[in-house]
């Protein structure tokens, strides 16, 4: 296949660990800061991303992927530009709310979301078709602005997963079968006539073999 020339490259992040993250919570649009450990976390990646040549950071408009995105943009110059298209699924009345409060609270909601993913939504909140209808628009306009490019996003694991299946033909039943851990790095090069996700769930360690410029050549 002719891939034709190299056109957008992404690095497409999930933010840092955050504040609450001892035990498992559905923070969705919950608007929850980092923990210390997680503002190393931005530290360290920030320092990796240094020397990549970025010409833009884009993220979501909640403080968790906003402090990551300023942290690195800083180093280059440039403002992080946040868009609510890029928040996290919201899962309404569970925003906020443990695992373990959901499950004491609406018995079984949680066993029925888990089998329908794409439709299942909690009142006021969005289903995986839904946060696809949000998201994909507004990541593809990215992509086209940033034509000849290489940007920075930092977003959430359900945008990140919604991206990544979109590119790979996944069903949105199975996005759970993408890990993205706190700080993953996902890497995604667009081409004239294709693109090719070169990286999932890494580390900044695990990216610095495979950083290129727009041209595709390594830096």
């Amino acid at each position: 296949m002719n891939k034709g020339n190299p056109t957008c490259r992404v690095y497409l992040l999930r933010h840092a660990e955050v504040a609450n993250a001892q035990e498992p919570v559905f923070n969705g649009h919950f608007d929850v800061g980092l923990s210390p450990h997680g503002r190393d976390q931005v530290r360290e990646v920030a320092e990796a991303f240094k020397n990549v040549d970025l010409q833009a950071v884009h993220c979501s408009t909640l403080r968790r992927t906003l402090i990551g995105a300023e942290t690195i943009a800083a180093l280059h110059e440039i403002q992080p530009v946040a868009h609510k298209e890029l928040r996290e699924i919201s899962v309404g009345l569970w925003d906020g709310m443990t695992v373990r409060e959901v499950e004491e609270k609406f018995p079984g909601e949680i066993e029925k979301r888990l089998s329908n993913l794409e439709e299942f939504k909690v009142d006021g909140g969005e289903s995986y078709h839904d946060l696809a209808d949000r998201v994909l628009p507004r990541f593809k306009e990215l992509v086209s602005r940033h034509q000849g490019e290489t940007i920075l996003i930092m977003a959430h694991g359900g945008v990140n997963r919604i991206i990544l299946a979109d590119i790979l033909g996944i069903p949105l039943n199975h996005i759970f079968n993408l890990k993205q851990d706190f700080v993953a790095v996902n890497v995604i090069q667009y081409y004239e006539n294709t693109k090719v996700v070169e990286l999932i769930n890494g580390t900044h360690k695990d990216f610095r073999g495979i950083y290129k410029t727009p041209a595709g050549k390594d830096i």
